[in-house]
């Protein structure tokens, strides 16, 4: 069986590799859905808790929310557009230190992110999805997550 839960955050992201207007600084509000696969625990009646699973994403949340997400460059210096266009670290900026260096924030990198941040909190999830925005999403499953050699 698998249960799920669904987090949600409003972030910013710059893509400087993308030919379209997604290489201009902008927002939106994120959607992460975390999946755990397992048997029903005869005692519990439970896969797992989902008070348990806040606890492990919940933190992680609280560092992606209102935070920009991307792209930093080696020295925090922030690219604003499509490289070429760079800024020093402005006032008041939310920092995330485990994306740092991330110079390429699309969803997909940043969902490999969230993966490697839950493995530290040993949350054993089976899949997770990243909704950007009401109609894109991008899915990671546990075993994919191994293949990319995290």
């Amino acid at each position: 069986m698998e249960i799920s839960k669904t987090f949600k955050f409003e972030a910013s992201h710059v893509l400087p590799n993308h030919p379209g207007k997604c290489s201009n600084l902008h927002g939106h509000s994120w959607v992460l859905t975390v999946s755990i696969k397992g048997d029903i625990d005869p005692n519990t009646g439970m896969v797992a808790d989902y008070g348990d699973l806040a606890k492990a994403v919940n933190p992680i949340i609280n560092d992606l929310d209102h935070a920009h997400l991307g792209a930093w460059s080696t020295d925090r210096v922030l690219i604003t557009h499509r490289g070429s266009d760079t800024q020093t670290l402005p006032w008041g900026t939310k920092e995330v230190e485990w994306l740092f260096n991330m110079y390429n924030p699309t969803s997909e990198n940043l969902l490999v992110e969230i993966a490697k941040q839950l493995v530290k909190t040993g949350c054993p999830f089976s899949s997770l999805t990243l909704n950007e925005t009401c109609t894109t999403s991008c899915s990671l499953t546990w075993e994919e997550f191994n293949a990319i050699g995290r």
